[in-house]
């Protein structure tokens, strides 16, 4: 055989050799199977809740027959231990309930039942706290509720046992003890500098409360730094809420909604807790959640000088009883691309927790850490990243390779990402209207909602483009028909008026495996409202004194009636059959213009009137709006110019009436009404007067 024949072979067989190794590449990791994220059998989570409940009010129990014995205590056990030693995912919600029940009532259970008081010691010293630790299951530990949640177990259980082996790892209870406090103290940080990324989640800012609580009461005195932080982080939650909910009900723009949230008042997980803390009410609800349960506790209790362990300040009273009209902007979490420069790219626990806390998976400045960490850590098994499997084959290893992917094709996945907010809101007497400006317009979104009208109890509004079409399984499902969005709007708003420009694609982008509706829908519940009016693409809706007119490109038209729709909102709107809330505008350039005013200042008639008189100029990419003497300018993913004046779409940390502080703040003053809250992070110092 001559030289270039041998050649040719050599080449043929190193091709064919490359193949087969890559078709075995391949092959191994499409076949890593995900591990169920829930057990096969239906274990009621509430049980040891009740008996934390019964154990915190006696007099309930009273009132119950409730017997309190060695057989109702490892009843109400054995599914919590069968969560967390299957390692199945939310077993850090029932970690917080098994924590106050051994700080708080430890010699009782062990008196009443040993059995269960060594069940619940054999439950914390067998379980998985960190991602980094052995093991593989389908546990989320990264959303930012959840490495708190995780953190203080870890931190708390180390503590409780501090010389004892933690048979996961091998390490002692002190060795978790520091671990969970080390990232305790990232979270908190990042949480005073930044904000929170569930911010104003109607759902999920009750996960950091039950555990804050937990560690404000049970931390060990040499931590008195880190507690009072934390309650800092409280009061944070607690002046987010005070200002953007509106009579008693948090409906704001979130980086986390499921379709029950965006409801209205039924949705607020917050709503009692708000009207407690608001109205001062010197007994606290009782509650058998998981988190409230332990919140109320903590509230109720007394530390060793008679004193309480967390007090809502003043302030925060008075401002979530503040009536007046306002302006209200903030600034929440970062945009991924200011992670380079901020040194939050990397696989060390602060970097990685600042990541994964704004569900930063595929973006570009993050996709190949997000791969490595995975690989690194066993969990391409893990349910919620077994799609990342993919990037464990060998030609995606290289650092560019991935990012590239992100980059040029901006898979959908991208989207998910909660990144920067920059918040304003209008809030009076009658109503509140918010939105985030100028958030990633065009881009796609998870759970994120971009704005609001909240009129008080069920009586709210929305607009958003769906990310799927209406079906039985997308109604309920995030992203889908509710939840989430397809693209977001170029949104800016200005006091009463909301200008939102939607530009939908022809197709669907990468990695977005369903087809894009080609219509934007806003909600506005007719049996919630006192009148609603369509008239071509003019609707308007009253309640009580609060009038809203809302201007489309195209005319503006109720669905049917959706019975699946109106069930998954889970505020009785399956009671209203024929009642409409689903309000439609077709085509793929279009806008939508909310404008909100009040009896004090015109009739209902006169309202419906000036807004049809108004002018509107928009030709596919600028939009002009004229009212009451003032006009207002956008295009698509530009400035807002009022009467040519540019308006700013970036907000500092806070600029309201109460607090100016920029991004990156170490302190921030909180001041009304002759009240005062001044926190500082680095020095610790909580200042209440």
């Amino acid at each position: 055989m001559n030289s270039k024949k041998a050649a040719g072979w050599a080449v043929a067989g190193a091709a064919l050799c490359a193949c087969a190794a890559c078709a075995v590449d391949l092959a191994k990791n499409l076949s890593i199977k995900a591990i169920p994220d829930l057990p096969e059998k239906d274990l009621d989570p509430d049980l040891i809740h009740n008996l934390l409940y019964y154990l915190e009010y006696p007099e309930a129990r009273r009132r119950g027959g409730v017997v309190i014995d060695d057989a109702y205590i490892v009843k109400a056990l054995l599914p919590a231990k069968t969560i967390i030693d299957g390692r199945y995912d939310c077993m850090d919600f029932r970690m917080q309930t098994l924590l106050r029940l051994q700080y708080t009532h430890g010699k009782a259970l062990r008196k009443l039942s040993p059995t269960g008081a060594q069940m619940l010691e054999d439950t914390f010293l067998r379980a998985k706290y960190w991602m980094t630790e052995p093991g593989e299951d389908s546990m989320c530990y990264w959303s930012e509720n959840h490495q708190l949640l995780f953190a203080v177990a870890e931190y708390l259980a180390g503590q409780a046992w501090p010389d004892k082996i933690f048979a996961n790892d091998g390490a002692t209870g002190r060795a978790h003890m520091a671990r969970g406090r080390a990232r305790i103290g990232h979270w908190m940080e990042q949480r005073f500098a930044f904000g929170y990324s569930e911010f104003n989640s109607a759902n999920y800012l009750r996960f950091d409360i039950g555990p804050a609580s937990n560690f404000i009461q049970f931390a060990a005195p040499e931590d008195a730094l880190p507690v009072r932080r934390m309650k800092m982080c409280l009061d944070l939650i607690f002046f987010d809420v005070a200002c953007y909910a509106h009579r008693r009900s948090l409906l704001a723009p979130t980086g986390r909604a499921y379709v029950d949230n965006m409801a209205g008042v039924t949705g607020d997980r917050l709503h009692k807790t708000e009207a407690y803390l608001w109205d001062g009410d010197p007994a606290a609800p009782e509650s058998t959640d998981s988190q409230w349960v332990n919140f109320y506790a903590m509230l109720r209790a007394r530390d060793s000088r008679g004193q309480p362990y967390y007090e809502l300040p003043e302030v925060l009273r008075k401002i979530g009883n503040d009536t007046s009209r306002r302006v209200l902007r903030a600034s929440y979490s970062l945009d991924t691309a200011e992670f380079p420069s901020r040194g939050f790219v990397g696989r060390g626990d602060a970097q990685i927790m600042r990541q994964l806390s704004m569900e930063a998976f595929t973006n570009p400045e993050v996709i190949h850490n997000t791969a490595t960490y995975l690989r690194e850590n066993n969990m391409f098994s893990n349910k919620f990243v077994n799609y990342f499997k993919v990037t464990n084959l060998r030609g995606f290893k290289r650092p560019g390779v991935l990012r590239g992917v992100s980059k040029y094709l901006k898979p959908m996945p991208n989207g998910i990402a909660i990144q920067r907010a920059n918040l304003y809101c209008r809030q009076t007497p009658h109503y509140a209207l918010a939105s985030l400006q100028r958030y990633h317009p065009g881009g796609f979104g998870a759970q994120q909602m971009l704005n609001a009208a909240n009129f008080g109890g069920k009586a709210v509004a929305f607009t958003a483009h769906p990310a799927r079409h209406e079906a039985d399984n997308t109604v309920k499902g995030y992203p889908g028909y509710w939840a989430g969005y397809g693209r977001a709007p170029h949104s800016v708003q200005h006091e009463d008026v909301l200008l939102l420009l939607y530009r939908l694609p022809k197709r669907p982008g990468f990695l977005e495996l369903y087809a894009v509706p080609r219509f934007t829908h806003t909600y506005l519940p007719e049996a919630y409202f006192d009148e609603v009016r369509l008239c071509g693409r003019f609707a308007f809706a009253r309640a009580g004194e609060a009038f809203l007119g809302l201007i489309g490109a195209t005319a503006l038209e109720y669905k049917p009636w959706s019975e699946a729709s109106a069930k998954a909102f889970k505020n009785g709107l399956e009671n209203h059959p024929g009642a409409r809330f689903d309000l439609i505008q077709q085509g793929r350039a279009q806008y939508w213009i909310y404008e909100l005013s009040d009896a004090s200042r015109e009739s209902f008639d006169e309202f419906m009137a000036r807004i049809k008189s108004n002018r509107v100029g928009y030709d596919g990419a600028s939009l002009v709006y004229e009212s009451e003497g003032l006009r207002y300018e956008t295009e698509y993913d530009g400035a807002l110019r009022l009467d040519g004046e540019e308006l700013p779409l970036e907000h500092r940390r806070f600029d309201n009436p109460y607090c100016t502080a920029e991004r990156d703040a170490e302190e921030y003053l909180i001041a009304h009404g002759g009240r005062s809250l001044r926190m500082n992070y680095v020095k610790g110092e909580r200042e209440i007067v």
